[in-house]
């Protein structure tokens, strides 16, 4: 006796389930996420962090030997400075566990309405289990007053350090020695 209707069921359920089977597995063939993947990841979250203020965020990203420092280095964002805009820059992986990562920030002080920008060289490690931190910051082009320098107290201006006939220097080597360390 034949079904008219209901021989084609118990075959269709056999292929919907032979393909959902075969998806599951397909899904653990994936391969592993590699280190340039995991830092860009990073970057791009310490960019997401930044625009939002989320200095709780970043700090977790860094070593934590130097979280005092870069902390303190970052202490008038948010307060002084207001940072407009970042843009992730790019990343390069330079040895087996360093990397070197670029970003542009757009910021001004808040009692001027000059725009400023400032473009930041993030060295990065790969810590083992803990992923990707950063391990120093320099300002390496435009404006280096981004990054407060430890030596620098928040009450004296830059300006009134320089004689007054000081003429600016347009020196590489010059600006990168002065850029601010972590």
């Amino acid at each position: 006796m034949a079904h008219a209707r209901g021989t084609g069921y118990p075959r269709r359920m056999r292929i919907l389930f032979i393909m959902g089977a075969a998806a599951v597995c397909a899904s653990g063939c994936m391969p592993p996420q590699m280190p340039s993947d995991k830092l860009t990841d990073s970057a791009y979250g310490i960019v997401e962090a930044a625009r939002f203020g989320r200095m709780d965020i970043i700090l977790s990203s860094v070593e934590p030997s130097k979280q005092e420092a870069y902390e303190s280095a970052h202490s008038e964002w948010g307060n002084n400075i207001r940072i407009l805009d970042i843009e992730y820059g790019g990343s390069r992986i330079t040895g087996a566990d360093k990397a070197v990562v670029m970003m542009t920030i757009e910021w001004q002080r808040l009692d001027e309405s000059s725009l400023r920008s400032s473009r930041i060289k993030q060295t990065w490690s790969l810590a083992g289990g803990s992923g990707w931190r950063i391990a120093d910051e320099v300002v390496s082009a435009g404006d280096t007053e981004l990054l407060k320098s430890p030596d620098k107290s928040p009450d004296k201006s830059p300006d009134a350090t320089k004689p007054a006939d000081a003429k600016p220097s347009h020196d590489a080597k010059a600006r990168d020695a002065a850029a601010p360390k972590l």
